[in-house]
This record gives structure tokens, C-alpha cells and sequence, in this order.
């Protein structure tokens, strides 16, 4: 519920979030996010008394992630050299499994220790720190570019976040169910644990890797997400096979190509909306954000009423679904304007 809540929060509100911050500047939204979010974990620590008190901190989280997505993409758009922007977000997107293989790790070293309020309040002055570092930093800044308000966006930039919407589903469905499903596949839960560590590393690896060979081949288009996806389709589908061996194989080349598409993504999406990069990648994290959402929840139905083979093929059918959507919004966007 939690989760659900979070992204679903941050689907609402990141068109809104992208145009707002194109309206107050990358940095200052950046800033302000970072503020709100340490403010829901001191909320979380020291007032959630309830489970409704502490769902509605995290949708006010999630609107606060909505806004500081697209200010990322915005900022780096204004301040990295475009030559070197593939890198870029690269490492931006590698943050989202470093920050998730962090969560993990607080669970042993705070949560059990002094318990999840104590741990919460710790997130809070690690936040809080980053804030004080941008506000340091902000002297040093190239100046943000005037922009005018960004017009309404195309039908292809809707269909580009109806894309990103399958394809997040079973990447984040990987994230939730993978142990629980090697286990059934005859795993040992230790190992299964290993295993997801592991492919979130290479995950991580492969995100950074895939940034810095778009900049060295100049490729900033949606061929290579498609590519990926249905690269990472086949894993879903060896998930589904349910023999232990296949079944690592399936979830390394899930996690390491159907899971390493997301900063080529957002290059792709910054690149072709250079005018208004911010509002842009609002529009298409939406989509992200719905896909986050539902894409467990469908995951989850299915494999209730199914088993998990059947679970892993609609997420290998997601994957697909996503990348012929991708396909089709990139050569729009090579023959009509980004925006009307």
C-alpha cells in the first residue's frame, strides 16, 4: 500500500511537477524536494501514529519525487555538456538501485538495532545534509536558461510515457517478486537474495556503461531502449521456465537489459524536447510512475491466480508491448515537432 501510494502520488504529480520545475529553475526545485522529503521523514519518525497518517506522508513524498525527477533532468540538461550528458544520466539512474541496495543494507545495521523510527530520522539528516551541500554549491552554477512556459506536449510524447508505462511494469515487478519466485523455482532464499543483490548491481553497472557508449556513438534516440527491452523480454521469459538454472540466467539479463534502458530513456526524452526538457520528462515520468505502480499489483494478481510462469510472461509481454511503443514514438519524433 505504501509503495502504491508513493507512486501512484507521483503520477498525478509529476506533469505538474516538470512544468513547475521549468517555472522556479532545476536547482531551486531540486532544493525544495530534498527539503520536503527530509520534512516526511521527521513527520514519519516523530508524528505517524497510524498507517493512514503515514500514507499520506509518503503521497506527499511522492509529489516531492515528482518535482525533483524532471528538475534532475532539467538541471542536468542545463549545466553537463551535451557530450557528456549520456554519462550523466547514466549515473543519475544508477542512484535509483544504490539507493534501493542502501534500504537494505539499514534494515541490519539501524532498523533492527533502534527500530524503523530512529532509522527514518537518520534518512531525515542524511537529506538534510544533501540540501545544505546544493545551497552551497549553487554559487558555482552556470545561470538557468530563460525558458518560456512549455507548450502542451504532443500526442507522441503521451505515447512515449504510455511506453515507459509498460515498460517499468516488469522491471519493477523484478524488484518485488524475484526472490519470492526463485525460491518457488528451488532456490535457496539465501542465494535468491545474492541473486537479486547481484542484479541490482549489474544493474547498476550497466546503466552507467550504457550512458557512456551514447556518448561515445552520439546516440540519443529510443532504437536502443527498444533494443533493450525486448533484450530483456527473453529474461522474463527464461524466468518463466521455473529450472533453476535458466531461471538466474533469466533474471541477470532482466535485471542488467530489461531494468539498464532508464537513463538512455531520459536522455532520449531530453534530447528531443530540448525546448522545455523539464516539462518533457514530467509528462514521460509519468508514465514511469504508473508503470512502478501497477506493474507489482498486476504482477501480483496474476500470479495469485496463475502461478508465476504466467506472471513472468505478461511482464516479458509488458517488456515488448513498451518497446514497440518506444520504437513507434521515436520515428514520430523524427518527423514531427516535439511540441504544439
Amino acid at each position: 500500500m505504501g509503495v502504491t501510494v508513493f507512486f501512484l502520488a507521483g503520477a498525478l504529480g509529476s506533469g505538474p511537477g516538470g512544468r513547475l520545475a521549468e517555472r522556479v529553475g532545476a536547482a531551486e526545485a531540486m532544493r525544495g524536494c530534498v527539503l520536503v522529503t527530509a520534512a516526511c521523514l521527521v513527520a514519519a519518525a516523530g508524528l505517524a501514529s497510524s498507517l493512514p497518517v503515514l500514507l499520506a506522508l509518503l503521497a506527499v513524498a511522492g509529489l516531492a519525487n515528482a518535482v525533483s525527477q524532471p528538475a534532475i533532468n532539467l538541471f542536468m540538461a542545463e549545466q553537463v555538456p551535451i557530450e557528456r550528458q549520456g554519462l550523466a544520466f547514466g549515473i543519475k539512474q544508477s542512484a535509483i538501485p544504490a539507493a534501493i541496495l542502501v534500504s537494505g543494507l539499514a534494515l541490519p545495521a539501524l532498523a533492527l538495532p533502534l527500530g524503523w523510527r530512529a532509522t527514518f530520522a537518520a534518512c531525515a539528516v542524511m537529506a538534510l545534509a544533501v540540501a545544505a551541500v546544493m545551497g552551497r554549491s549553487a554559487q558555482h552554477l552556470r545561470p538557468a536558461e530563460e525558458r518560456t512556459p512549455a507548450p502542451r506536449p504532443t500526442s507522441t510524447l503521451v505515447l512515449i510515457a504510455v511506453g515507459a508505462a509498460l515498460a517499468s511494469a516488469g522491471p519493477n515487478a523484478l524488484g518485488a517478486y524475484l526472490v519470492a519466485s526463485a525460491v518457488d523455482a528451488g532456490i535457496a532464499e539465501g542465494a535468491a537474495g545474492l541473486l537479486a543483490a547481484l542484479g541490482s548491481a549489474i544493474s547498476l553497472l550497466v546503466r552507467v556503461g550504457l550512458g557512456a557508449r551514447a556518448d561515445r556513438r552520439r546516440d540519443y534516440g529510443f532504437r536502443g531502449v527498444a533494443v533493450l527491452l525486448v533484450a530483456g523480454a527473453g529474461g522474463f521469459g527464461l524466468l518463466a521456465t521455473e529450472a533453476a538454472a535458466p531461471f538466474v540466467a533469466g533474471a541477470l539479463l532482466a535485471f542488467a537489459l530489461g531494468w539498464g534502458w532508464p537513463g538512455l530513456f531520459n536522455l532520449a526524452v531530453v534530447h528531443s524536447h530540448r525546448a522545455a526538457p523539464g516539462a518533457a520528462t514530467g509528462v514521460s515520468q509519468s508514465g514511469i510512475y504508473v508503470g512502478a505502480a501497477g506493474g507489482p499489483a498486476a504482477f501480483g494478481a496474476v500470479s495469485a491466480a496463475a502461478g508465476y510462469p504466467a506472471a513472468w510472461g505478461v511482464a516479458a509481454a509488458f517488456a515488448l508491448g513498451g518497446a514497440a511503443l518506444l520504437a513507434l514514438a521515436g520515428s514520430r519524433e523524427r518527423v514531427q515537432p516535439s511540441w504544439r
